[in-house]
């Protein structure tokens, strides 16, 4: 039996991270989801067959009610934390991601929404707090278990943090430096990975994974809906990302250098060109 579930582990967690990578690559939203929910489907069928119980898999009847209920209340505290964030100015610039202002339409935040709770956030959890926290329960420590899911949650973030990190409030800084790009990604594989092992003990602490999913949710959109409030309150205040001060953008600094550089002027050419250098990024 160890020696079964040892190797059902181990497919387990080559077909989620082989299908993940499929739907990373996948061109429509909609293809990715159907990628994704097959693959916890299939996880989910390698759990049972190999003798994992549904209330190991967190999907018993009995605990969906106390699953709901868990499920809720850290959902609210959570949304409640990052909304605070993005109202607070000291913390408004780490919600600045183009991602989140993306879709400016009415519709838009909507359908964002709608994509997080109902496409993005299920198959994750039935994949890592469902099937493979269920696979390493089987002969293990709780520890192990919520290590072991949590790691592989944390990595299966590797490929679309290196899409995206352009367009978070610290994209211009990694821009064609290696290190920084590295050191970006690590971190977010590990935070991702500590968020992990926090759903991971709402999941044992309620015993069903809708407490997981209900909290992973909330915590989802409302960073989204944190990333418009906070583009929004720095249009009006005239604040930036990290970087630059004074309420200048990039493209307006460009923008006013190009109107002086037309202009005639009343400088020595010795004092022109040394007054031609730019302030960069840390």
């Amino acid at each position: 039996m160890p020696v079964a579930r040892a190797r059902a582990r181990f497919t387990a967690a080559t077909a989620a991270a082989a299908l993940d990578a499929l739907a990373h690559r996948a061109g429509r939203p909609a293809t990715a989801a159907a990628v994704r929910f097959g693959a916890a489907a299939a996880v989910l069928g390698i759990a049972r067959a190999a003798g994992v119980s549904w209330d190991e898999l967190g999907l018993g009847r009995r605990e969906l009610g106390r699953g709901a209920r868990a499920g809720a209340a850290a959902g609210a505290c959570a949304a409640a934390a990052v909304l605070a964030g993005a109202a607070v100015p000291a913390t408004r610039r780490f919600f600045l991601d183009d991602r989140a202002a993306a879709d400016a339409g009415r519709g838009g935040l909507a359908a964002g929404l709608a994509r997080i709770t109902f496409a993005a956030v299920p198959p994750e959890e039935l994949t890592y707090r469902s099937a493979l926290l269920g696979l390493w329960l089987g002969s293990g420590s709780r520890a192990s278990a919520v290590a072991w899911s949590s790691a592989l949650f944390g990595v299966s973030h590797i490929l679309p943090t290196r899409a995206t990190m352009g367009q978070t409030a610290l994209g211009q800084h990694l821009e064609r430096r290696p290190l920084r790009q590295a050191a970006f990604v690590a971190g977010n594989v590990a935070a991702t990975g500590a968020a992990g092992a926090g759903f991971a003990w709402l999941r044992l602490r309620s015993g069903s994974v809708l407490a997981p999913l209900l909290a992973h949710a909330a915590l989802n959109d409302s960073a989204l809906v944190a990333g418009r409030v906070a583009h929004r309150l720095a249009g009006t205040r005239k604040e930036r990302p990290f970087g630059h001060s004074h309420g200048v953008s990039p493209a307006g600094t460009i923008k006013k250098r190009a109107r002086r550089a037309r202009r005639p002027s009343r400088a020595p050419a010795t004092r022109l060109a040394g007054a031609s250098g730019g302030r960069r990024g840390w």
